[in-house]
């Protein structure tokens, strides 16, 4: 990863593109639009990873560059062990819009920011990051195929609604 200084005007743009991103995700929900998939029909809780995915290939399509994050809380019993994805930008800005599937539990201190885009906090702090959890981003076409058609499919629903 670089650490590239992104401009005020750059921050300003990413902002705003990501917070149109879950806007529209919650225009889709709202409109059915997930109600068969296995996964999004719980939007936001369960679709962090998913939800990664398919921002980073929007940004990517506005010409910015992410990296995927993806961190394990551990409270050292068997029962409590959570992850949670988010991405990264090249000056270390968290883009996190799926924070708030935890807002109704303590352990997660009742984090309840649909959208987060800064520096990391003392939520994006309970999870560990190993290196091994860490990606480039390089947009939908890149990723598998047992989960591409998928998640094209859920873009293309998303994408509606921009």
């Amino acid at each position: 990863m670089t650490n590239r200084n992104l401009s005020g005007d750059m921050m300003m743009d990413i902002r705003r593109l990501v917070n149109q991103f879950r806007n529209a995700i919650d225009v889709a929900k709202d409109a059915g639009e997930f109600d068969k998939d296995f996964a999004f029909y719980k939007f936001p809780r369960g679709c962090c990873g998913d939800t990664c995915d398919l921002l980073a290939q929007f940004l990517l399509e506005n010409g910015i560059r992410t990296y995927y994050f993806c961190g394990t809380y551990r409270d050292g019993s068997f029962e409590n062990v959570q992850s949670h994805a988010w991405l990264l930008t090249d000056n270390q800005t968290i883009l996190d819009i799926t924070g708030d599937q935890f807002k109704d539990n303590p352990h997660f201190l009742n984090y309840d920011k649909s959208v987060y885009v800064g520096v990391e906090d003392d939520f994006h702090r309970l999870f560990e990051v190993e290196d091994r959890d860490v990606h480039e981003n390089f947009g939908l076409d890149a990723l598998g195929s047992m989960c591409q058609p998928r998640l094209n499919g859920l873009y293309r629903k998303i994408i509606k609604y921009i």
